[in-house]
């Protein structure tokens, strides 16, 4: 049995709907941050239902966008509540629409995996990053990353900004057409390449 509750960004004059779902994002990975610290893992899956990603045969995008509704999933309906998303979006009211918690119906339910893409796009973060965790100079690790060439995506994302350090970044996110399975655990972004959600 699945239960979920569908958020679904307004945009207005002057406010995006890409600048609202960060603004949602955020509010949710600390709520979901939260349910994991009480349960000991996070048992809520986000989806995309307007996720769309789609190349041409010669490889080039077509289209690209997270769209402008989350659905969060979860096998027990109290997993949901203990979120409090009206009071966690009360920021947010004239921006989202939130649906009551429901349970899913439906004959021959398609499931789709949602899935944190991070390309290694910046050589001099990096470098830092390496030379920080391993002591090592920084014109040392330097030389280490001289044949690197750095990734790029063009996968759908969502602006994102960290709470512990304050920088902004692309929450870039892949799906995947799945089965369901058994395990049922997710990140505090709510995503999980293995573990799939209901795709409607």
């Amino acid at each position: 049995m699945h239960y979920y509750v569908e958020i679904t960004c307004l945009p207005d004059e002057g406010v995006s709907t890409a600048f609202i779902m960060g603004k949602v994002m955020d509010v949710l990975h600390l709520a979901l941050v939260n349910l994991q610290q009480q349960v000991g893992s996070n048992p809520v899956g986000i989806g995309f239902p307007e996720y769309v990603y789609r190349e041409d045969d010669k490889g080039r995008v077509e289209a690209a966008q997270i769209g402008g509704k989350i659905r969060l999933f979860s096998r027990d309906q109290a997993h949901l509540e203990a979120l409090n998303l009206k009071q966690q979006l009360q920021c947010l009211a004239d921006y989202v629409h939130l649906k009551s918690i429901s349970e899913i119906n439906r004959p021959n339910l398609a499931f789709a995996s949602f899935q944190r893409v991070q390309p290694k796009s910046s050589k001099e973060r990096l470098i830092r990053r390496k030379a920080k965790h391993t002591g090592q100079p920084e014109a040392v690790v330097r030389e280490q990353f001289e044949s690197f060439e750095e990734q790029r995506t063009t996968l759908p994302f969502v602006h994102m900004r960290s709470h512990s350090s304050t920088q902004a970044f692309r929450l870039f996110i892949a799906k995947q057409i799945a089965e369901p399975v058994e395990e049922w655990q997710f990140s505090t972004y709510g995503l999980n390449g293995r573990v799939p959600v209901p795709d409607f």
